[in-house]
């Protein structure tokens, strides 16, 4: 236990040297997000990515639970968006069409009412319109039904940046707040698109989940897409947007701007192919 706390320790040390010494140990990958109608780029989802000088690639999945554990998440949250922006900043300036990006915030994020404020600066300072960022928000969050979170949601919305409901079906949904709120997107959790080839339930239910939200006029996303005969499904019942390492991991900048020049796929209208195989998935 001793070594665990140890530990511990000392991943939130080295976290919060990373967040406030900006050496570039922390980073954004950008994961592509694709419309299978029309055969565009829809957006990109911004993910962390850490690699420490001593201990390397330190996995999303460690360091978010710590930075949750230890109050470093708020702090998370913000570096992440401020570092979003500014690179759809240098994407516009180089020609690189990316129409938004989106980032994940945490529930910390939203109980901060000075976060319309701080995001409407970030957009300002880069000369970038609301529409161009997403923020991603989980269920956990609106079955909170803290006033200051709805407050901050409202303000939000009212400015112009989209709010999506991220992994929508993994929890426990409450319908009400879908009607209630200024939900622009819902994103299929992951689990469901896994099972859509070997699942008749999966498959069910991802159709009933892409029925609720066309009819509240939302974005369905379907997440986690990794085989030709999921993309196939989510095509037949109707799903507008899908992301996953069928079309491309996660990608640093450079990385994404060479996948976008080479991608086929947002090149043309469907039906088009992917150039990603299974195997490589």
């Amino acid at each position: 236990m001793n070594s665990l706390a140890k530990e511990r320790l000392g991943l939130e040390q080295a976290l919060r040297q990373a967040l406030v010494g900006d050496d570039g140990t922390l980073h954004l990958h950008y994961q592509p997000q694709a419309d299978i109608v029309t055969g565009r780029l829809y957006g990109v989802e911004a993910l962390a990515r850490w690699r420490h000088p001593l201990l390397g690639d330190i996995s999303p999945e460690r360091f978010i639970p710590s930075a949750e554990e230890t109050g470093l998440i708020g702090i998370l949250g913000h570096w992440a968006m401020k570092t979003a922006c500014a690179q759809m900043r240098q994407w516009r300036d180089a020609g690189v069409e990316v129409p938004t990006v989106a980032v994940n915030m945490s529930p910390l994020n939203f109980h901060n009412l000075h976060l319309p404020a701080l995001i409407a600066d970030t957009l300002s300072l880069n000369a970038l319109p609301p529409s161009s960022l997403t923020l991603e928000l989980t269920e956990s969050l609106l079955l909170e039904a803290n006033p200051a979170v709805l407050k901050t949601i409202e303000a939000l919305s009212e400015y112009g940046v989209r709010l999506s409901l991220d992994d929508f079906g993994s929890g426990y949904s409450s319908l009400s707040y879908l009607r209630s709120l200024p939900i622009s997107e819902l994103k299929l959790d992951q689990s469901f698109v896994a099972d859509l080839a070997h699942d008749a339930a999966a498959r069910n239910l991802s159709a009933a989940i892409l029925g609720i939200g066309e009819s509240l006029s939302l974005t369905v996303i379907a997440e986690g897409v990794e085989t030709t005969a999921q993309l196939e499904t989510l095509r037949e019942q109707g799903y507008p947007v899908v992301q996953g390492y069928l079309f491309s991991k996660p990608l640093s900048p450079t990385e994404f701007e060479q996948w976008l020049r080479a991608s086929d796929f947002c090149r043309r209208a469907p039906p088009y192919d992917t150039g990603v195989s299974n195997s490589a998935a």
